[in-house]
C-alpha cells in the first residue's frame, strides 16, 4: 500500500467520488457483431444496487458514446462469491465478457482459468495503476476501485460521531450493534483491524480480534442484517455497526437520511474490487477497450465522485471536499492496514469456524 500511499500524498487535492450508477443498454438478442478494439457486444458483471445504477451513469454511458459501436449490458450480482459462482457455471460457454469483484475473489479464478491476462498494449492505463503488482501475478485484471471499511451510527441513537472502534464498546452501541459476520468481508475486515490495535500480526495469530469481538458479541442484534447493515442503522433497528465507506457515504447522501460515517482514528483497511478479462470471451478486443477505458482517469475520477470509491489510477484527481469523505487523506493513508488479501482468502474457512465456534456460538 505504500505506493498508493505515495500517489495520494503527492496531490493535493486528491478524492474519492461517490459512484453512480443506471440501467445499461443490453445488447440486441440474435445479432452477431465482429469483435474489435471498437465493436462487440459486452456482457460486465459487477454488484447490484446503487452501484450497478451509478457505474452505468459514470462509466458505461458515456464509454457507449465514445464506443457507439460496442454494446454494453451490466449484469448485476449481490456479491464476489455469487459472481464466482456464476463465471464457474459458465466456464466452458461464457455468456460474461468482463467482471469487475473483490480481489482475493478475482484471483481465485486467475488460479482456476476463469480469467485470462490482459494485453498490456490494449489496456495502457493498467500502466499508472497502484498498487497491482502486490496483489496479482503476470497481467490478469487490475484494481479498479479501493473501499474501507468505516463505523455506521444512527445519528438519533448515538450522540456524538465516533472518532474510534471503541465506540462498538460503548453504553449506547449495548444491545443494538450490526455486523456482518464471517465468513462476510466486513467482519473478516473488522477481525483484522481489532487484531492490530491489539499489537498483533495476523499472520501469526488473529486471537486478539476474537477475544475483542466476543466481547461484544452479546450486545450484537444480527450477523446477518437484512437487507443489509446500512438500512438496519438508518431506520433505528440498530444504533452502530460496520459497513463500506462508498455506500455509507452514498446512503448518508440521500434527503432524511440518519445514518452517519466515522473513519476511525486507529485506521482502517483497503477492501480492492479488480476488473477482469473472462477467458473465453467472443469479444476479447472489445472487452479489452472497456477496461483500459474503465481505468482511465476520466472514468475513475467520475466514479469517484459518485459514490466515494477511492480511484486505483495515479493520475485521476478529485475535489479536496471527495477526499475528506474517504480514507485517501494524507493522514488517513497513514492508518491504512497493510492486508495481504491472498493470504486471508486462503485462512478464510478455518478463520469462519472460529467465528462460528468463539464469537457467534460463543
Amino acid at each position: 500500500m505504500q505506493n498508493l500511499r505515495r500517489a495520494y500524498a503527492s496531490k493535493s487535492g486528491i478524492a474519492i467520488a461517490s459512484a453512480s450508477t443506471l440501467m445499461l443498454t443490453a445488447c440486441s438478442v440474435g445479432e452477431t457483431v465482429e469483435d474489435s478494439s471498437s465493436s462487440g457486444q459486452l456482457r460486465v458483471m459487477g454488484y447490484a444496487g446503487v452501484v450497478e445504477q451509478h457505474y452505468t451513469e459514470a462509466v458505461i454511458e458515456p464509454f457507449m458514446e465514445e464506443y457507439p459501436d460496442i454494446e454494453v449490458e451490466y449484469v448485476p450480482s449481490a456479491s464476489s462469491a455469487e459472481m464466482l459462482g456464476t463465471l464457474r457455471s459458465e466456464q466452458n460457454s461464457p455468456n460474461t465478457d468482463v467482471a469487475f469483484l473483490d480481489i482475493s475473489i478475482a484471483n481465485t479464478g486467475n488460479e482456476e482459468g476463469i480469467f485470462q491476462e490482459l494485453d498490456p498494449e490494449k489496456v495502457p492505463n493498467s500502466e499508472n495503476i497502484e498498487d497491482s503488482d502486490s496483489e496479482i501475478d503476470g497481467d490478469f485484471g487490475p484494481p479498479v476501485t479501493f473501499d474501507n471499511l468505516v463505523l455506521l451510527y444512527n445519528k438519533e441513537k448515538i450522540s456524538e460521531e465516533p472518532t474510534s472502534w471503541e465506540a462498538l464498546w460503548s453504553d449506547e452501541a449495548a444491545g443494538e450493534i450490526i455486523i456482518d459476520g464471517a465468513p462476510d468481508l466486513q467482519g473478516m475486515s473488522l477481525m483484522l483491524i481489532l487484531n492490530d490495535i491489539e499489537g498483533a500480526d495476523y499472520k501469526d495469530t488473529v486471537d486478539p480480534g476474537i477475544a475483542r469481538l466476543a466481547e461484544i458479541a452479546p450486545d450484537v442484534q444480527s450477523w446477518e442484517p437484512t437487507p443489509d447493515a446500512y438500512t438496519m442503522i438508518n431506520n433505528g433497528t440498530g444504533a452502530i455497526g460496520v459497513g463500506w465507506n462508498a455506500r455509507a457515504q452514498f446512503y448518508a447522501d440521500e434527503p432524511d437520511s440518519n445514518l452517519g460515517v466515522a473513519i476511525p482514528e486507529e485506521g482502517s483497511v483497503f477492501q480492492t474490487n479488480s476488473i477482469n478479462l473472462v477467458a473465453g470471451t467472443e469479444y476479447p478486443e472489445a472487452a479489452q477497450t472497456f477496461i483500459n477505458y474503465a481505468l482511465s482517469p476520466e472514468a475513475q475520477q467520475s466514479f469517484s465522485e459518485t459514490m466515494y470509491y477511492a480511484p486505483a489510477n495515479s493520475e485521476a484527481e478529485l475535489d479536496n471536499a471527495v477526499t475528506a469523505r474517504t480514507a485517501t487523506t494524507p493522514e488517513r493513508l497513514e492508518s491504512i492496514i497493510d492486508i495481504d488479501w491472498n493470504y486471508v482468502a486462503e485462512q478464510n474457512d478455518a478463520w469462519t469456524e472460529v467465528w462460528r465456534r468463539d464469537i457467534i456460538g460463543g
